[in-house]
């Protein structure tokens, strides 16, 4: 195990940085100290791997939950009077790896090796990797077998059968498809072999992606070897932030992940809580927020050690970086003679000031990832995840995405596995659209349009969470509309039911120009209208004023882009009695050409109409074309037209708009926020209503 670690052409591992204790070396004493020592000086950028072939000892009186690891001195008569005379399990778990502060590796190579996986965790399923991180989220174990069960030695390969496989792979026979071998692929691997009893796996996601061995030549040199018995393989082209994958994902782990952030919570306040939270996220000795105004030099908020005075040499270099560089980067590290370091990441500007995250000797490790790190510093303090976790960890992903251009692939998954938790975190209120008419009776709730919050109560739209998603491209999208289609859905037949009125009015919902190009997504549209047992004929689908309706860059469509979005929703329209409308005319892309050539059943007009110094026109000439094709008597019907977002102060009456022929209007002024909940309007409500229409005040 050692010779292939330390292995010139594949290891990874450096000479002086293996400790070997074999026969009579193999002391409980020895190993305990050199051990614990190694915890207590660990930095997050360390990495531990402990491997043990041997025997194990289960004194009666333990009652299985423990077990000593064989060792040269071990005496078992003394145990029972003196039980931390031995290395026991437990103690690797407790005082070794729960305490090393860096990634950590154990492999168990001996009978009741479950017994660690069942220190923290009972009734272990084996063979099963763990995606929820129920140790530290850094530690993994490779376990020869089960609790209470006895491992296997092989004559022929003069191995405990878990070390042979674990060498197999470990030379080579887990290597990816650029040959390298982490523990998680040598783990998986040793699982495959078919061992019985079979191994026990515990892995978490940070950490396990650690490169134990790597192939012996470079990539040129294999790949022309290739040949048509190998003919290689396909991967994407090398991304820059690839050798950083797993420093981000620890970093991200220290910031975004309960457990770590419980000790780190706001003592003082939310900006004071994020200081912290950085400084322990990097292993700093202190942080601050500093303000570099001109000559001087502010302190907004820092953490206990921060001495600005003893950091005065580094702070006026970092002011004069400020002032001559104010943009030019994401971050730079001021150095001092001493060997100190202080990462500087501008937060801020306005005139000549510059407020500024400074970080105090940050670990080494974190520090070498360069711009990824000031990029994401910048991102955790701009998103601030004191207030909320979800979207804070999403915003440095799409952070890292929109600077570096594009992610490993490892780090694209998590993003996406990210946002589909953040979009189903949410909840749907429904606005509803009120039927004007000069008569009380006759003013009545329409429809409703689904509206995604991203807490129950609030009256603002998730904007910032909902357009991440056109930062990550067409999946990311089509993924959004998809969950928030179904949620919607789901979350209106309920209501629906709840309301106690005859009948099911239409509801509407808002979806991307790229989802309804997507097959997938109405798949899921039909899915969700089916488990849910609501009918098309309910549903209409607003395409969103912030999409242009054009094809992707290197995309090609067989006619102009009107033309091929015009026949894609016909199309749909008659396969799945879906309606469709044009959302927030008047803004973004609802331009006039695309209300007067789309088939819609409806035009949803913005609430910036009502404030043009020429609202009315506009509102005639709409008017207008939504009557333009019945009119012409192609269609039985004129196109339902929604203003949306009227309120009292609307410089235009609903008695101007009535008068127009539109007799639907969306907004506060019906008494009805969006709620989770559908209700009629008050008669009261219906009266007012009424009487602005009649042109009454």
């Amino acid at each position: 195990m050692r010779d292939v670690l330390l292995d010139q052409q594949i290891g990874t591992f450096d000479d002086g940085d293996v400790r070997l204790l074999v026969g009579s070396d193999a002391t409980w004493r020895e190993t305990k100290v050199l051990l614990r020592e190694l915890a207590l000086k660990s930095a997050p950028s360390d990495i531990l791997l402990v491997y043990f072939a041997g025997h194990t000892l289960v004194p009666q009186w333990s009652d299985q939950l423990d077990a000593y690891l064989v060792t040269a001195d071990l005496d078992a008569d003394v145990l029972s009077r003196e039980p931390d005379n031995g290395l026991r399990i437990s103690f690797l778990k407790r005082d070794i790896f729960d305490a090393f502060a860096g990634a950590s590796f154990l492999v168990l190579d001996c009978c009741h090796a479950g017994v660690y996986a069942d220190a923290a965790r009972r009734n272990v399923k084996v063979l099963q990797t763990y995606a929820e991180a129920v140790d530290r989220p850094r530690h993994n174990a490779l376990l020869a077998c089960p609790s209470g069960s006895v491992t296997r030695e092989s004559v022929e390969h003069q191995h405990g059968t878990l070390t042979y496989h674990v060498l197999r792979a470990l030379q080579g026979g887990a290597g990816d498809e650029a040959g390298r071998v982490s523990f998680a692929q040598m783990a998986t691997f040793v699982a495959a072999q078919g061992m019985d009893p079979p191994p026990v796996h515990t892995a978490h996601v940070y950490g396990a992606t650690t490169v134990l061995t790597q192939p012996p030549m470079s990539r040129h040199d294999r790949q022309a070897l290739s040949s048509p018995a190998n003919p290689g393989v396909t991967r994407p082209c090398l991304n820059p932030l690839e050798d950083q994958t797993s420093s981000i994902r620890q970093l991200l782990n220290r910031v975004f992940r309960a457990d770590m952030r419980s000790a780190h919570q706001p003592q003082q306040g939310e900006r004071d809580g994020r200081v912290e939270l950085i400084r322990y996220a990097l292993d700093a000795e202190s942080a601050a927020v500093v303000d570099f105004t001109g000559c001087s030099i502010g302190v907004v908020n820092q953490t206990a050690r921060f001495d600005k005075e003893a950091l005065r040499p580094m702070l006026d270099l970092a002011a004069g970086e400020a002032a001559q560089h104010q943009r030019a980067t994401p971050g730079y590290v001021v150095t001092h003679g001493t060997g100190r370091r202080m990462l500087c990441v501008p937060l801020s500007f306005a005139g000549d000031r510059t407020l500024t995250l400074t970080v105090v000797d940050p670990a080494l490790a974190q520090l070498d990832m360069g711009e990824p790190l000031a990029v994401m510093l910048r991102a955790v303090w701009d998103s601030d995840p004191v207030a909320d976790l979800l979207q804070s960890e999403m915003a440095v992903l799409t952070a890292l995405r929109t600077s570096f251009g594009r992610l490993p692939a490892k780090l694209y998954d998590d993003a996406f596995s990210l946002y589909q938790q953040l979009i189903k975190s949410m909840t749907m209120v429904f606005q509803p659209v009120v039927e004007l008419d000069q008569r009380p009776a006759g003013v009545q709730v329409h429809s409703f349009e689904a509206l995604a919050r991203r807490h129950d109560g609030e009256l603002r739209a998730p904007w910032q969470a909902l357009r991440i998603a056109h930062d990550w491209g067409d999946r990311f999208i089509v993924e959004r509309d998809a969950i928030l289609l179904a949620k919607a859905v789901s979350s209106y037949v309920e209501a629906d039911a709840r309301a106690g009125w005859q009948g099911t009015k239409p509801l509407s919902v808002n979806v991307a120009v790229r989802s309804l190009l997507s097959d997938a997504y109405f798949e899921q549209v039909s899915k969700a209208l089916t488990e849910a047992g609501l009918h098309a004929r309910t549903l209409t689908l607003e395409i969103s004023e912030q999409d242009s309706i054009s094809p992707a860059p290197g995309e090609r469509w067989p006619q102009a882009p009107l033309v091929y979005f015009h026949n894609r929703l016909t199309r749909l329209a008659r396969e799945l009695r879906i309606s469709f409308a044009v959302d927030d005319f008047g803004v973004g892309y609802a331009s006039l050409a695309r209300m007067a050539e789309l088939p819609l059943t409806q035009i949803k007009v913005d609430r910036a109409i009502l404030h043009h110094p020429m609202a009315l026109e506009e509102l005639t000439l709409v008017a207008q074309i939504a009557r333009w094709a019945s009119d012409q008597g192609q269609t039985g019907h004129s196109r339902t037209v929604i203003v949306e977002g009227f309120d009292d102060d609307a410089p235009i009456s609903l008695h101007e708009i009535f008068g127009l022929g539109i007799h639907h209007v969306q907004g506060y002024f019906s008494g009805s926020i969006a709620s989770s909940t559908l209700c009629e309007l008050d008669p009261s409500v219906q009266e007012r209503i009424a009487s602005l229409v009649r042109g009454h005040k």
